[in-house]
């Protein structure tokens, strides 16, 4: 009896890992996400989109699907134009100084 609430135990603990593991990959843009960047004459290799990291690309998809903005076109569209230009900012900061944080404190 007690061999088996440790395996159960153990099994409840890997399904847990995986769940969690999974969850946290699926966070970034979906397909409906690029339709939507689209509309926005965005596509997906387009900057700043090919190098959003993972939190930027969890943002846009916050802001696309933000039920606060589902009625309110133009105010979704604004955040996600707002966010991807700060993005893109950043971006071109990074690459105009190499080995550089844009975000580091200054010394």
């Amino acid at each position: 009896m007690r061999r088996e609430q440790g395996s159960s135990a153990v099994l409840a603990a890997m399904v847990g890992f995986f769940a969690l593991t999974v969850s946290a990959f699926a966070f970034g843009l979906s397909d409906e996400d690029y339709d939507y960047l689209k509309t926005q004459h965005i596509e997906r290799s387009d900057a700043p989109i090919l190098d959003l990291s993972p939190k930027e690309r969890a943002r846009v998809h916050n802001l696309i699907n933000d039920p606060r903005t589902a009625d309110d076109q133009v105010v979704r569209n604004k955040n996600v134009k707002d966010a991807l230009a700060i993005f893109l900012e950043h971006q071109l900061w990074e690459k105009a100084h190499p080995g550089e944080l844009w975000d580091a404190p200054k010394k």
